[in-house]
């Protein structure tokens, strides 16, 4: 798993007419041989579920995040490595990554206003994802028309498809009452979002710490006499922990 930041070339910004060039042009249309940083846009930040560069040009073609607010990585297009031995700035060259000097800080964030969320997905370790925050870009991220439930005593929502299980979306996590029971299952990707006096807004650190650890570890089920039971399964990352199984509730 690697923490990354993608940013791509605003078209409106881009007088010299550099994206989708590879790195050996830019001279030539620009003047000069660096990438300029001013032009481009952040479009995506967060973990991925992949450990190389060639990983994430691989899901960002094939498999893109819900949240993702960009066009499929290609050419011209910089990817951030955040920490590790590796950690820097690598252009998306016409074969393979090169190593770029960047300034992130003259980037810009699409025109789009967004909110910072716990995004958990069917089978995936749950993750910080930031997502436009209208009622349009909360039905993309769930897949179709969105419900807001409130399980939980902090000031959060769950919101999810209400359609979730009649359109057979893949069964997610389990909600358990106080007794640790389970009372339902979501189906299909869900969200937890901060309560504002009005609307949904950004989770605070600490509530996104919490509900990223709660819906860390992806969910199976299976019935045991007559009951469903939810059994934790490995992070992608974290093969090595046994899968944990919790009570079940009532016949589902």
């Amino acid at each position: 798993m690697m923490d990354i930041i993608i940013y791509q070339i605003n078209l409106s910004r881009d007088d010299d007419r550099v994206a989708y060039l590879g790195l050996s042009q830019l001279d030539k249309f620009q003047g000069s041989s660096e990438v300029n940083s001013g032009i481009y846009d952040k479009v995506f930040e967060g973990a991925v579920e992949v450990d190389t560069l060639e990983g994430v040009y691989q899901m960002f073609n094939c498999d893109c995040p819900e949240d993702f607010q960009g066009h499929s990585l290609s050419v011209s297009d910089v990817v951030e490595i955040v920490n590790g031995e590796n950690a820097g700035f690598y252009f998306c060259d016409s074969i393979g990554f090169q190593p770029v000097k960047f300034e992130p800080e003259q980037t810009q964030k699409l025109d789009t206003r967004t909110m910072r969320v716990v995004l958990v997905e069917p089978g995936k370790a749950a993750r910080v994802a930031e997502i436009d925050d209208s009622l349009e870009g909360m039905q993309k991220t769930v897949s179709g028309y969105i419900q807001a439930v409130y399980p939980y005593e902090d000031p959060v929502a769950l919101i999810c498809n209400e359609e979730g299980k009649l359109m057979g979306l893949p069964l997610n996590r389990a909600l358990f009452d106080d007794d640790g029971h389970i009372y339902d299952i979501v189906s299909g990707n869900f969200l937890i979002v901060g309560l504002g006096e009005e609307d949904f807004t950004d989770l605070s650190p600490d509530l996104m710490e919490k509900y990223g650890e709660q819906f860390k570890y992806p969910e199976k089920f299976a019935r045991i006499a007559g009951e469903i039971i939810a059994v934790k399964q490995p992070a992608t990352n974290e093969h090595r922990e046994k899968p944990m199984m919790h009570h079940s509730g009532p016949d589902l």
